[in-house]
């Protein structure tokens, strides 16, 4: 995976993290895993979770939690 691609992929994970209402940080969570699960293509799901297994730095702590969701 190229490292512009990752970088757009965390800038978006981050964006949905910001902009999704939620009452409570799970929730933010909860509907951030459901938006990327319903949106995003396989490969794109496949792309972020290499970049997680390589340490994931960038992701905010709500979109690494989201995320690990998808991965269960």
């Amino acid at each position: 995976m190229s490292e512009n691609s990752s970088e757009h992929l965390v800038k978006m994970a981050n964006q949905i993290v910001q902009n999704i209402p939620a009452a409570t940080t799970e929730a933010r969570i909860e509907s951030t895993a459901g938006h990327i699960d319903k949106f995003w293509s396989p490969l794109m799901k496949q792309q972020i979770a290499e970049y997680i297994a390589a340490g994931g730095a960038n992701l905010m702590p709500e979109a690494r939690a989201a995320l690990d969701k998808l991965a269960d």
